[in-house]
């Protein structure tokens, strides 16, 4: 117990700058949820000073109200006091590991995706027999969103992964960049397809790709289970990586990734890392300036996950409205509740956060609805399934893809004309 108040005062520095104003309330998802004070930051935040100042002696009390979160950050976004409240549930939470250990699924999941990323691979086409044999005894559980996913054909529950295919430098004809694809591990495993995709326009574009041998998970799950010092493991092993391949940029196209590795990465890191991340959208427009056309006509809408570069949202949201016609922006902008692990721990309130936002899509007719991010694409397909609606969910890149094929058929048959 001396120890555990002892890390959890090392956090007072962040902790003070918290005005316990309530600014928080305003935008936590869980405590629009629940009204209840421990679901909010500023309750989390006093708890955790209760332990070190000695108001609470079993410290072991806590441990489920600071878990209980979704880390989408939007607390710390809309802080007037700049209050780093990830820093700070992360840090509180690997302490209090020390007093209330990690249940055995949650060794599990991170003894096979952290440590054993090859194991993971080769057990990925029993997952795909799993699910195809599997969906007709589905219950309202955790894997409920996998078994949508499959069933609406939006994941690619492939008997390899990605990097298994896609492993090693992919040089563009006419070379102008070099970047490092760094997939992430819903996209190695589940939205193989997105991966694709982004290697080919990418050569198409004139930009060669490194995708790695194998994707090491960003670490991200081992910080919100508790484990920092397996999350500053992942971080140093993936920039170790980066730093290796000759290429400026490193390109994601999981936000959740992103922040892993390059925000919250950068303070556990022990490796300097040397390159410029981007999202690959951001770096279609910003870097290689595409511009693309109207490509459909159907009824789009948008999801913003909340790990995205959100000095960038009005860069993502005029993308869409340049690819599509007919666009329609969703009155429900919050979190669509996934919260990576937190769905795993917490699904029924998972579901919930999300059926706002999917009865909105159904009740709108929207065709098509966009996001940059696998885990919400996840949350998102299965919460429209459950509801009800039609609406497929897309990676932007898949339709600038399409359309630029589409375009180079037009201009051969112009040409043969």
């Amino acid at each position: 117990m001396e120890d555990l108040v002892k890390e959890l005062k090392e956090l007072e520095e962040l902790v003070i700058k918290c005005m316990k104003c309530g600014t928080c309330q305003a935008h936590c998802p869980l405590y629009k949820k629940d009204f209840f004070e421990q679901s909010v930051a500023r309750g989390k935040i006093s708890m955790i000073e209760s332990v070190y100042e000695g108001n609470l002696k079993d410290a072991s009390r806590i441990l489920k109200y600071i878990d209980y979160c979704l880390m989408c950050g939007r607390c710390k976004n809309n802080c007037p006091s700049g209050v780093k409240t990830d820093e700070i549930f992360l840090r509180a939470k690997s302490a209090l590991r020390k007093v209330e250990k990690l249940p055995s699924w949650g060794k599990f999941v991170l003894k096979i995706v952290m440590e054993k990323p090859e194991l993971l691979s080769r057990i990925s086409p029993l997952m795909h027999i799993g699910l195809k044999f599997g969906s007709k005894q589905v219950k309202d559980d955790v894997f409920k969103p996998l078994f949508g996913l499959y069933s609406r054909n939006v994941a690619s529950f492939a008997k390899k992964s990605f990097c298994d295919d896609y492993a090693g430098f992919h040089q563009a004809e006419n070379e102008k960049l070099r970047v490092i694809f760094y997939p992430g591990c819903a996209v190695n495993y589940m939205y193989k397809h997105w991966g694709e995709t982004i290697v080919k326009l990418l050569k198409k574009l004139n930009v060669s790709v490194y995708v790695p041998d194998v994707n090491k998970c960003c670490g991200i799950p081992a910080a919100t289970l508790g484990d920092m010092e397996l999350y500053a493991k992942m971080v140093d092993e993936n920039r170790r990586l980066f730093k290796s391949l000759d290429a400026g940029y490193v390109i994601t196209c999981c936000p959740t990734c992103s922040y892993g590795l390059f925000d919250m990465g950068e303070t556990v890191a022990h490796e300097t890392f040397d390159k410029k991340e981007m999202d690959i959208l951001v770096f279609l427009k910003e870097v290689i300036g595409l511009s693309p056309k109207q490509l459909t006509l159907e009824k789009t809408s948008l999801h913003i996950p909340c790990h995205y570069n959100h000095s960038e949202d009005a860069l993502l949201k005029n993308l869409i409205t340049d690819i599509s016609e007919n666009y329609y922006e969703l009155k429900d902008q919050s979190c669509c509740g996934f919260g990576g692990t937190f769905n795993l721990k917490n699904y029924d309130s998972s579901k919930n956060i999300v059926k706002n936002k999917t009865v909105e899509v159904r009740e709108e007719k929207v065709k098509k609805l966009f996001t940059p991010c696998p885990g919400c694409a996840m949350q998102l397909t299965d919460g429209i399934i459950r509801e009800g609606g039609e609406a497929d969910v897309l990676h932007p890149v898949e339709l600038i893809y399409r359309g630029l094929i589409d375009s180079d058929v037009s201009e051969d048959k112009t040409e043969e004309n």
